[in-house]
């Protein structure tokens, strides 16, 4: 294989098109255009993140209310069938 033929080679082509792209890629992280723009999409995920979690806890307290109302009710209406029984 010559000199040529090596640079023709597939892997060959896909190494050096790699090597670009990454450092391309790196150039266009550290610019700070990008850099801002990523860290306002991670501010509002993370925004998204805690309003889900609230969200899910105030859903936790509400079963949390509604299973104890069904057993006050259900123990109540036990306790008044068993003493109207007797």
């Amino acid at each position: 294989m010559n000199f040529i033929g090596f640079f023709r080679s597939a892997k060959v082509l896909s190494f050096i098109g790699g090597v670009a792209a990454a450092t391309v890629g790196i150039k266009i992280l550290k610019s700070d255009i990008v850099r801002k723009g990523v860290v306002k999409v991670l501010a509002k995920g993370m925004k998204v993140q805690q309003d889900a979690m609230s969200a899910f806890e105030a859903m936790k307290e509400e079963a949390q209310d509604l299973c104890y109302e069904a057993q006050q009710q259900a123990g109540g209406a036990g306790e008044a069938n068993g003493s109207a029984d007797a």
